[in-house]
């Protein structure tokens, strides 16, 4: 059994969820028991629900950051939900920089799309524009 985490845009909690049960239905929220919208095996964090993810995780945790008026950010999409599908040692979240501005500029995102390996934390690994879905599981190892 593989799981990955998803952080409660209502409560923002860290829940460990099912991968398995995540890809037949929408996930709930242990605490408050509302939907963990996933797509795939990603979910989308806000700048809180990051820092706490990233405290806890006990794997990579592979983040796209993205906003909804990029072209290349649409076309990426697509690449990284098939990723997080494939590369289950890992948790897959995105980050909409327009909505967290200032995580955006504290991690000195210039270009988006930009997707950060963390490990441990700490950012391990960095890369700008759109990222082939066969060259994801490469940026962890």
């Amino acid at each position: 059994m593989s799981n990955t985490y998803s952080v409660c845009a209502s409560c923002e909690s860290i829940n460990r969820v099912d991968t398995d049960r995540a890809l037949a239905k929408v996930p709930t929220c242990g605490k408050c028991g509302k939907d963990l919208p996933m797509h795939s095996l990603v979910s989308e964090v806000s700048a809180a629900g990051l820092k706490k993810l990233l405290a806890k995780a006990d794997r990579p945790v592979i983040v796209d950051f993205w906003a909804s008026w990029c072209g290349p950010c649409r076309s990426y999409a697509p690449q990284f939900e098939a990723a997080s599908k494939s590369l289950r040692d890992a948790v897959f979240v995105k980050v909409d920089t327009e909505k967290n501005q200032a995580l955006a500029s504290e991690l000195g995102i210039r270009g988006i799309p930009t997707t950060i390996v963390f490990k441990n934390g700490k950012e391990y690994r960095r890369e700008s524009g759109v990222i082939p879905e066969a060259a994801i599981p490469s940026l962890v190892r």
